[in-house]
């Protein structure tokens, strides 16, 4: 006897599971994320173990090699983007190599002390990318919530481990989140800044113009064409959640846009990532680097100076929320404490 049941994950995605019995064992497989395909793999599963019998089950123990892989081709099917299945791969290859250097090669054999300890090794890694670091050699250690996210990555890891049946449990359920600071406010730009930044713009003035008065990522505002401007509305989907952006935008903004309406892109002098550099170096080196290593200086602090004159307007946080495109809106909260002093006596 055969069936196929479904299990739903954390996140509300269905999975499609077969239940087979063959000389009175259960043998259970996953079958695939669609009912179609799920079909497809029951009956020929369903043949070969009625053919083969249990010898053909799965092997009671799988490398990490074999897991990362299928991790992979899950993550790829689900839609993500192919730069962060690159980036999840070089994060799953780290914590492979740990676990070689200790001598672990099968999934199975991970264990939470092995886990704790990764975590542990990961916070003493030093980070040699930062903003002029090999001029002065800062190498600050991995900020704690960079390693949250590595926490909970590899949580997301071992479960689908444990959906597929590889492991019995999650050796990372039981590692805890390091515990943070209160968030800073995000750092913006002063009207003196802004102006010494739009004085030295060059050929990057009108990006980050649009930057500035839009609030836009930078990694959407890259990829906008004429398509994306709709009368006085910006209309692209988002990179970064696959959500769709439908805010208005100014007409100030429109009309400094407008000579590049005739371009199948409205900026082709920043395809390449050499030039995405060079556009960031371009406000960076405005300033001290200490400056801009502690304040985080980048292209996205147009975002949050965007927001932070928005609040000073008096814009509600609710609709800040729909310009910036924030999912939740405590992430638009982030941005509360900004608020100027005369617009909260003015509600008091």
């Amino acid at each position: 006897m055969a069936t196929i049941y479904t299990k739903k994950t954390d996140s509300g995605k269905t999975k499609y599971y077969g239940n087979f019995i063959v000389n009175g064992k259960r043998i259970r497989r996953f079958l695939g994320d669609t009912h179609k395909s799920a079909k497809i793999q029951f009956k020929k599963l369903d043949y070969e173990l009625t053919l083969n019998g249990v010898s053909s089950n799965k092997p009671k123990t799988i490398s990490l090699d074999v897991t990362i892989l299928s991790f992979l081709r899950e993550v790829e099917t689900s839609g993500v983007k192919h730069d962060q299945v690159y980036i999840i791969q070089k994060k799953l290859n780290k914590f492979k190599e740990y676990c070689l250097l200790n001598n672990v090669i099968m999934i199975q054999d991970v264990d939470v002390s092995l886990c704790k300890s990764y975590i542990v090794s990961r916070s003493n890694d030093r980070i040699t990318n930062k903003y002029q670091s090999a001029d002065d050699n800062h190498c600050p250690k991995i900020a704690p919530r960079t390693l949250n996210r590595e926490i909970q990555f590899l949580k997301r890891f071992f479960n689908y481990a444990l959906e597929i049946e590889w492991i019995e449990k999650n050796p990372f359920a039981t590692v805890k989140a390091i515990p943070l600071k209160p968030d800073s406010p995000r750092y913006h730009f002063t009207d003196d800044q802004i102006k010494l930044i739009m004085d030295n713009a060059g050929k990057f003035y009108d990006f980050y113009y649009l930057l500035l008065h839009t609030g836009i990522r930078c990694t959407d505002a890259y990829k906008l064409n004429p398509e994306h401007i709709d009368g006085n509305y910006l209309k692209v989907e988002m990179n970064k959640t696959g959500d769709f952006l439908c805010v208005p935008i100014p007409t100030h903004v429109i009309e400094v846009l407008q000579p590049r309406m005739a371009n199948s892109t409205l900026f082709p002098d920043i395809q390449s990532d050499r030039q995405r550099r060079n556009c960031v170096k371009n406000i960076q080196r405005l300033f001290e680097p200490s400056f801009v290593r502690q304040n985080n200086i980048n292209l996205h602090t147009f975002r949050h100076t965007y927001a932070h004159n928005m609040l000073n307007k008096g814009v509600p946080k609710e609709v800040l929320q729909t310009l910036l495109g924030h999912r939740s809106i405590k992430t638009t909260e982030i941005y509360a404490n900004w608020v100027r002093k005369e617009e909260l006596e003015k509600w008091v």
